[in-house]
């Protein structure tokens, strides 16, 4: 996924995968209360400020979102409001002050209805993938299980636009052959790792200083494997910063 920070740099998209991490020392929405007021506060900003959600899911320390607006400035104002809301409420029930996340959140603009999809399933997939759910419908602080009656705030108006009926789409959260990720598949990042290093000849991280071989590498982790910018600098063993900085300058869309 390619992710970027914040609304200057959002382009012309107008759908996003927005992930909020909390700090690592903090399970941020560890309790059931914290994750229903979470999701309350995101009803109420989203409404606020024109954002429509079109899937979510709540996880202990980590939340997802996938959200549509006609003015991308507007998910940055949604997202600041948001955060600051929760961080408030987070700190007063902790009887703590200061951060609550990990940094800004992060945003994959989602350039077509195909990337869309994509960002929806991994979303509904995070408890799956995590092991705290068989399937994405019975996990309670994610919308897959909205999307099999319509419930919450969901805008499935838009999702139908997108893809046809709503049934259609929920149906491959609960099935084993769910078109899209038959079409593209993601595959192990340590693997992919592995491949990239032959292919390149990487003996050591110096090698890594060359900008365009660097782009490369975050480039296919990424699209093969769909891991976050985060967890390219944890395999590549480079600051997160500075794998931030050349994921911007990286075309995507290619």
């Amino acid at each position: 996924m390619t992710r970027v920070a914040r609304g200057s740099i959002f382009g012309d998209a107008k759908h996003f995968h927005v992930l909020t991490d909390g700090l690592p020392s903090l399970e941020v929405f560890r309790e059931p209360n914290m994750k229903n007021f979470y999701l309350v506060t995101v009803e109420e900003k989203a409404a606020d400020t024109g954002v429509s959600v079109l899937a979510y899911c709540v996880m202990q320390n980590h939340s997802h979102l996938v959200v549509t607006s006609d003015n991308p400035s507007d998910v940055s104002e949604f997202m600041r409001r948001v955060n600051t809301t929760y961080a408030k409420f987070f700190n007063r029930i902790k009887g703590r002050s200061g951060y609550v996340f990990n940094g800004r959140y992060e945003s994959d603009p989602l350039p077509d209805p195909d990337a869309v999809l994509a960002a929806i399933y991994f979303v509904h997939n995070n408890p799956v993938r995590a092991r705290v759910a068989v399937n994405s419908g019975e996990y309670l602080y994610s919308s897959a299980k909205d999307y099999l009656n319509q419930m919450s705030f969901i805008d499935y108006k838009e999702l139908k636009r997108l893809f046809g009926k709503i049934p259609e789409l929920s149906s491959f959260h609960n099935t084993s052959d769910y078109k899209f990720k038959e079409a593209k598949p993601y595959e192990n990042c340590d693997d992919v790792l592995l491949d990239l290093i032959k292919r390149f000849g990487i003996t050591d991280k110096s090698a890594l200083q060359d900008p365009e071989l660097l782009k490369t590498i975050i480039y296919e982790l990424q699209t093969r494997s769909g891991v976050s910018l985060r967890d390219v600098a944890i395999l590549v063993g480079l600051d997160r910063e500075k794998i931030r900085r050349t994921a911007k300058k990286i075309n995507y869309n290619v």
